[in-house]
């Protein structure tokens, strides 16, 4: 009885303690990733902060009394290494039973495997899939008591592109999660600092020379066009109306994009704040700035 109450005051109080996580606008990957892990497209996809939600579904015996619960909040962080290695994390807002022992790998379609234990049931390689800015995940585990499936899904952190996901927020949680940090989502569903990964130190500004070798602005229209990784599988394709994509490998991301001749604004589709990336062009080849502010070269095809 006193986990049925914690579950319920848990769903209950989900409601208006909910965050929306929002998409950082995606960006080209870095130089070492692409050379050394054939999953470069999936980091860059899975790395970082996530928040959203979780229900309970398929609940046989002792949990088939969770089917009638609400949707409740869930946060995730996925620290990843250059070659791949993964430091996962879940934050479930339902008291006393948190996701322990979590790993994680890398399949070979670039889904990521989920492996750990809740309740003390183990479960094994649950995917964890990307569609249109949001990641999902069903964990499902049994006991001789029942079973239980928890569906997920997250987006990142301040995105609004939440549509018709089931679970998914709804504009008020979109509303009351706005400016919110990892650390202050983390608290409000019951977890501290201890409980997760620290974020990865930040990237080093860029050498203040840099500029000094990117010579003026790109003549009007310059970067027009398809420009191709050095090292492949990876296109910019600018368009002529301010329109483009981001290609990695079989994942294209579209959007909308303004060149002011040095720098060029990037609002990729679903999301609602754009980036800026500073560029360059010399001949046919455009230096472009990565998401951590590092040069990265692509040819024009």
């Amino acid at each position: 009885m006193k986990k049925y109450l914690a579950l319920l005051l848990a769903a209950v109080l989900c409601l208006t303690l909910f965050a929306a996580c929002g998409k950082k606008a995606p960006a080209e990957p870095e130089t070492e990733p692409a050379e050394t892990s054939p999953y470069a497209a999936s980091i860059e996809l899975f790395k970082g902060d996530w928040n959203g939600c979780f229900k309970f579904v398929d609940g046989t015996g002792k949990y088939e009394y969770l089917n009638d619960e609400s949707t409740a909040a869930a946060i995730a962080r996925f620290i990843i290494a250059d070659d791949g290695t993964i430091t996962p994390f879940i934050g479930l807002f339902v008291e006393d039973t948190p996701i322990e022992d979590l790993t994680a790998k890398f399949a070979e379609d670039g889904t990521m495997l989920l492996s750990g234990k809740w309740i003390s049931a183990d479960f094994t390689d649950a995917v964890l899939s990307e569609n249109n800015g949001t990641i999902s995940t069903t964990i499902s585990v049994a006991k001789e008591a029942g079973s239980v499936s928890l569906v997920f899904n997250f987006r990142r952190l301040d995105d609004e592109g939440w549509t018709d996901e089931d679970p998914g927020f709804g504009a008020s949680q979109i509303e009351q999660c706005k400016g919110k940090t990892f650390d202050e989502l983390a608290e409000i569903i019951g977890y501290s600092a201890s409980d997760y990964p620290a974020a990865p130190a930040a990237e080093p500004e860029a050498d203040t020379e840099a500029p000094a070798d990117e010579g003026g602005k790109a003549a009007s229209g310059a970067i027009v066009g398809s420009w191709e990784y050095t090292s492949g599988g990876y296109v910019y394709t600018f368009n002529a109306d301010g329109t483009g994509s981001y290609s990695a490998g079989s994942t294209v991301m579209e959007f909308t994009y303004t060149d002011k001749g040095d720098s060029v604004e990037i609002l990729y589709t679903g999301n609602t704040m754009p980036n800026v990336f500073k560029y360059s062009i010399s001949g046919n080849t455009l230096s472009i700035e990565d998401s951590f502010g590092d040069k990265v070269e692509y040819t024009k095809k």
